[in-house]
């Protein structure tokens, strides 16, 4: 029971501050229309915020196997929700694709970027960006769009890169409590020395 609630609190810590800075960053963007469900405000900002910030917080109390699990069914859920007001070829490229390739990035964000120490949100950032790029070229070459404009690649890839760098400025400073509160733990349980 112990071990469930621990898993519980970390995966639901994780999972709001990354959503909280998700959030913050949709309200200077966007302002308040991200809380339209038919906005793309919304699905960059809400949607994909909280289901991004689930798989990594997944990620972090479960591991690999069970994220991609995890993933495939959050991307399910909003493939439905998005395909209420967008194509349903669009719905699919964005939610399997991006929430997919969350999977990559947290785990590169728990292993591999660990060179960065504070600094992961930047590049999560940046990639988050690409990733915004290629899904936008992706849809245009199946739909088979004659000529997307640079500014809608631009716009994609500032959103993207604002909802990694603000992701994952939530995650960091949920993995730093989370790391706080475990050694606030151990130190606990170390058997106190007596003056000898």
């Amino acid at each position: 029971m112990n071990l469930w609630l621990g898993e519980l609190w970390r995966l639901c810590l994780i999972t709001f501050l990354g959503l909280a800075g998700s959030v913050i960053a949709g309200l200077m963007i966007y302002g308040g229309t991200i809380f339209i469900p038919e906005s793309s405000g919304f699905a960059y900002y809400i949607l994909f915020g909280l289901s991004t910030s689930f798989i990594f917080a997944f990620y972090h109390v479960r591991g690999l196997s069970n994220t991609i699990t995890a993933a495939v069914s959050t991307g399910a859920v909003i493939f439905v929700l998005g395909s209420f007001w967008m194509p349903v070829l669009n719905a699919a490229i964005w939610s399997f694709g991006v929430n997919l390739s969350v999977v990559v990035l947290a785990f590169l964000f728990e292993r591999k970027l660990a060179y960065f120490k504070q600094w992961k949100f930047v590049v999560v950032g940046i990639v988050y960006g690409a990733i915004f790029v290629l899904l936008t070229l992706a849809i245009g070459v199946l739909t088979k769009v004659a000529s997307l404009p640079p500014e809608l690649f631009q716009r994609n890839f500032l959103d993207g890169l604002w909802l990694g760098l603000s992701l994952g400025v939530g995650v960091e400073i949920a993995e730093s409590i989370i790391h706080s509160v475990d050694l606030h733990r151990q130190d606990k349980k170390l058997p106190i020395k007596g003056r000898g």
